[in-house]
């Protein structure tokens, strides 16, 4: 448009599958072992997130460990290796502003799943807020799971995963690759090529500056190791990018203002993208990344059409390549009536890439008739008011009607 492997997670909402450790063999093999009462979970969940987080910022990797439920049996506790995971992951994205704060206990989990938890431990809601060091500006804020066990009077960490519907940072789900340049940085999971996309962002971070000179970066590009866990990245229903190659959201999956913004990448469908089309994705939500976009209410076919713009417009591709379908589309039907709306920018939309080059073509339009310049002012004009209307007027000084007949024009001569 952002699971740590553990010994609870069969039985923690929304844990990644392949984490997955029987509850059976994760209980503490002590028969009187219980959880305390209520009020102390809580406070020995907040010492202990306390502990954690000041560890992560500032202690060794074996202090963090030493934070880890002991293991049911032999040989290493997946929480040990979650913790060591985890403090690798953000000492590599040199996380700032860390906070771990302990709402309460997971409301969500089923009788069945309290009643295998209640020997050894529980689930709480944990309000999590951080930055990426020396990129991020402003600070996420997210609730994720966190599993805890207690046994003799000590409580320890057991895992920590989304809340299903709510974001969780890509760091926190499990080992990540990090590449950084002068303008970007990479965060990619489950063996994505870091190298490879680092060199896309930076490319993207030229080609944004070649139309938008004062915007300097930093480009944070994040690359999940499947679908299912840009879903859980995104806290979005399965399936809901399904036809997307990435998307530009806000980091915490707020509609804070003053969330961080990060380029999401899809692999499933970034995968079958060729040279030019994977650089033309990225290189578009930088631009979305570069004026705000995540959270505007202009015009669709506006907002999409000139990050597509951006992205084409040192591209060298010709027309008839880089708008191929809707050119079709005009020679079959006709062209559109009107400029597209948020309905032919639905993911689902078997259309949408139709869509998409009709937006650039409308902005390629602009950018001819009117100069790059005037396009830009267009652009940020229509942004203030979320509207175009006087937009056409004051910028342009002429209306949406007058436009879209033009631009309804240009599509059949360059469909001929």
């Amino acid at each position: 448009m952002l699971l740590l492997a553990a010994s609870l997670a069969a039985v923690t909402v929304g844990l990644v599958e392949k984490a997955r450790v029987p509850v059976e063999k994760a209980r503490v093999p002590v028969e009187k072992a219980r959880v305390p009462p209520a009020a102390a979970r809580a406070d020995a969940a907040t010492t202990l997130l306390r502990t954690l987080q000041h560890r992560l910022l500032t202690g060794s990797r074996a202090q963090v460990v030493a934070l880890a439920a002991p293991a049911a049996g032999p040989g290493s506790p997946p929480s040990a290796a979650a913790l060591a995971t985890l403090h690798h992951n953000a000492r590599a994205l040199r996380v700032t502003g860390l906070s771990l704060h302990y709402l309460g206990e997971d409301r969500a989990l089923t009788t069945r799943q309290r009643r295998a938890l209640s020997n050894t431990g529980w689930v709480g809601d944990v309000r999590l807020r951080w930055q990426l060091g020396g990129l991020d500006r402003r600070t996420g804020t997210t609730t994720v799971a966190v599993g805890f066990h207690t046994q003799h009077g000590r409580t320890s960490f057991v895992s920590a995963g989304p809340v299903e519907g709510r974001a969780a940072p890509l760091w926190l789900l499990g080992p990540v690759s990090v590449r950084r340049t002068a303008t970007s940085l990479v965060v990619a999971a489950g063996g994505q090529p870091a190298s490879t996309f680092a060199r896309l962002a930076s490319h993207a971070v030229r080609d944004v500056r070649r139309v938008l000179p004062r915007w300097r970066g930093p480009l944070i590009v994040e690359v999940p190791g499947n679908q299912g866990s840009l879903d859980r990245v995104l806290g979005a229903t399965s399936g809901t990018y399904g036809g997307i190659a990435a998307v530009t959201a806000t980091a915490d999956g707020s509609t804070d203002p003053r969330a961080p913004v990060h380029v999401f990448v899809n692999p499933r469908v970034f995968g079958r993208l060729g040279r030019h089309g994977s650089q033309i994705v990225i290189s578009h939500e930088a631009t979305h990344v570069a004026t705000g976009a995540a959270l505007s209410t202009m015009p669709t076919w506006l907002l999409e059409g000139f990050a597509d713009y951006v992205a084409l417009v040192h591209a060298d591709l010709p027309v008839r390549v880089a708008a191929a379908e809707i050119l079709a589309r005009v020679r079959r039907h006709g062209a559109p009536v009107r400029l597209p709306g948020p309905a032919q920018f639905a993911a689902r939309n078997p259309a949408l890439g139709a869509s998409y080059e009709s937006a650039w073509l409308a902005c390629r339009l602009l950018a001819h008739e009117y100069g790059e310049r005037r396009l830009v002012a267009f652009y940020r004009a229509s942004a203030r008011a979320s509207s175009t209307t006087r937009a056409f007027r004051t910028v342009l000084g002429t209306d949406q009607s007058t436009f879209t007949r033009a631009w309804r024009a240009d599509l059949r001569r360059l469909s001929r």
